[in-house]
């Protein structure tokens, strides 16, 4: 009886246990699986605002997109320049915002609709923005005048704790230099491969970056033995290059600031710049103080003020009659105008001189922007 009684246990236990009778559990979705099946269709049009539309800080935009009559609209999202600012709902093609001050130049309007069945439609428009006021007109003193080489084609200046370095141009005669503030002494030179033609100049980390104008290659030097540390490349032509805490911006001849990692010399991001009548191209020489990137305008004694973020000029600097007519003329090349900015932060004063010219300024720039 007991052995009965046991085999009657084992035979139901092996019963209730049979893997055949459980009830078989959903599979787990693989991570990354969308929850919905999206198809994305051609159903909208951006109608307004036209495409390459012109618009100002503040302005009022009057986005409005129409429908494939099959598509019927639940609800859209409203993006600027990849931020979304706006959702509508249903069956609302329409939709107003006014132009934000972040940025000038292109940017990107994208319509996402979202239609029954899980289908969505995208519809991206490019409008330009201007500033809406004109750069302001900033005035200045001159400090102190020095004695500049009026044979160095200058193309960048950087000051740093008393000297002033010096980056010039030209095939043959491109190279850098380094002055005592104080005497007037040059203290080191060191001339590149006469391939090269010299361009702006910047310190980062004691280490000095100098870009070459077609070359599509910079050199690295020690600060103080100005020994050729290493090179690096990129892919326009070098204009101006200044430091902006642990970045570089660079320009590159036309109306674009770029955003430079120096450790790899990648690009982070272009800024494109814009004063209220458009682009302003031509950015040469580049320097940072405080918030701005002060910029030369190649072939015009001027100067502009930019925001690095927005691309807005903030202000400009007319430098047409620093030089006296005489000097003027007797500059000889058409090409030798204004070009080299450096600041002193100690006494928030900035040196200017230009290509060949005799005398280096500093000056202390009265209403200057914040």
């Amino acid at each position: 009886m007991p052995y009965l009684f046991i085999c009657i246990v084992l035979l139901l236990f092996s019963c209730g246990n049979n893997p055949s009778e459980k009830k078989t559990a959903a599979p787990p979705v693989p991570a990354g699986t969308p929850k919905e099946n999206i198809k994305y269709v051609n159903g909208i049009k951006i109608e307004t605002p036209a495409k390459q539309e012109n618009f100002r800080f503040h302005d009022p935009v009057n986005l409005s997109f129409t429908a494939k009559e099959r598509f019927e609209v639940d609800s859209a999202h409203i993006f600027l320049n990849g931020k979304q600012i706006g959702t509508t709902g249903k069956g609302i093609q329409t939709f107003s915002f006014t132009v934000p001050t972040s940025k000038v130049g292109p940017s990107t309007l994208k319509v996402t609709v979202f239609h029954p069945d899980n289908k969505r439609s995208i519809s991206t428009q490019t409008i330009v923005v201007k500033p809406d006021k004109a750069p302001r007109k900033y005035t200045y003193d001159v400090v102190t005048t020095y004695a500049h080489d009026p044979k160095a084609y200058t193309q960048g200046l950087v000051y740093q704790d008393g000297f002033l370095y010096e980056s010039t141009g030209q095939y043959g005669e491109s190279g850098i230099r380094k002055t005592d503030m104080n005497t007037g002494k040059i203290l080191s030179t060191l001339n590149i491969d006469s391939k090269f033609f010299g361009e702006g100049i910047t310190i980062y980390k004691d280490k000095i970056y100098q870009l070459t104008w077609t070359s599509r290659k910079g050199f690295i030097y020690d600060v103080k033995s100005f020994s050729l540390e290493s090179t690096f490349n990129y892919n326009t032509q070098g204009w101006g290059i200044t430091t902006m805490g642990e970045k570089l911006i660079m320009s590159d001849g036309s109306n674009k600031l770029f955003h430079i990692a120096p450790s790899s010399f990648n690009v982070i991001k272009e800024t494109e710049v814009y004063d209220n009548n458009g682009p302003v191209d031509r950015l040469n020489e580049l320097e940072y103080i405080d918030g701005l990137i002060w910029a030369n305008v190649w072939m015009q004694d001027r100067i502009v003020l930019i925001d690095p973020e927005s691309g807005e000029i903030k202000g400009e600097i007319d430098l047409s009659r620093i030089l006296s007519p005489n000097e003027r003329n007797n500059l000889g090349d058409s090409d030798n105008v204004l070009n080299g900015i450096a600041w002193n932060p100690g006494k928030k004063t900035v040196y200017v001189t230009g290509k060949r010219w005799p005398k280096m300024f500093e000056l202390k720039i009265r209403g200057q922007a914040k």
